[in-house]
C-alpha cells in the first residue's frame, strides 16, 4: 500500500464509512446508512467530535479510521478498517499512529480498547501494538443486544 496521511474525520469519510459493509459475523460493525446519520446527527458527523477521530486516506480512499474518546482518566480507542482492507495486517499500522498521537495529546491517560470477544481478528491486532487483557465483561452493544466483551489496556513501557 502508498503512502497513507491522516487527517481529523470529515463529511467525504463520513460517507465513506456509511457505505462500509462487512461479511458475516463482522457485519456488526456496519455504520447506518449516511442519510440515517444525518439525520439522528451521528457523532461522526458532529464538527464538535472531528479531532476525536483520525482518518487515514490513500489519495481518495478511506482506509480506517480510529475514534479517540476521552472518559475521566483513560482514553478508549477504536478502529474501522474499510472491508476491501481487512485481514491485510494494516489494523496494528493504523493503531500504531493512533496511540502516538493519543501520547502527544494525553500523555499520563491510560489507553484502552473494547472489542467483542469472538473478534479473534481484532484481538490479535490490539494485543500485537502492545493491548494486555485485562478484563471481559456482558454489556449491552449500540444495537441492543447483550455481547461478551474483552477490555484492553495499552502496556506502559
Amino acid at each position: 500500500m502508498e503512502t497513507v496521511n491522516f487527517k481529523p474525520m470529515s463529511a467525504e469519510a463520513a460517507k465513506q464509512i456509511c457505505s462500509w459493509k462487512y461479511a458475516p459475523p463482522y457485519n456488526v460493525y456496519d455504520y447506518m446508512n449516511y442519510e440515517e446519520a444525518v439525520r439522528k446527527q451521528s457523532a461522526i458527523l458532529r464538527s464538535e467530535n472531528e479531532n476525536n477521530y483520525l482518518c487515514f486516506w490513500n489519495h481518495e480512499t478511506l482506509v480506517a479510521y480510529t475514534s479517540i474518546i476521552l472518559k475521566d482518566d483513560k482514553v478508549c480507542v477504536g478502529i474501522g478498517i474499510a472491508p476491501q482492507f481487512c485481514g491485510m495486517g494494516l489494523g496494528n499500522v493504523y493503531l500504531n499512529q493512533t496511540v502516538i498521537e493519543i501520547k502527544k495529546k494525553y500523555p499520563l491517560k491510560e489507553i484502552w480498547v473494547q472489542v467483542r470477544s469472538w473478534n479473534k481478528r481484532a484481538i490479535k491486532c490490539y494485543k500485537k501494538c502492545g493491548f494486555k487483557e485485562s478484563y471481559k465483561k456482558t454489556i449491552n452493544d449500540r444495537f441492543g443486544n447483550y455481547e461478551d466483551f474483552v477490555f484492553m489496556c495499552l502496556e506502559q513501557k
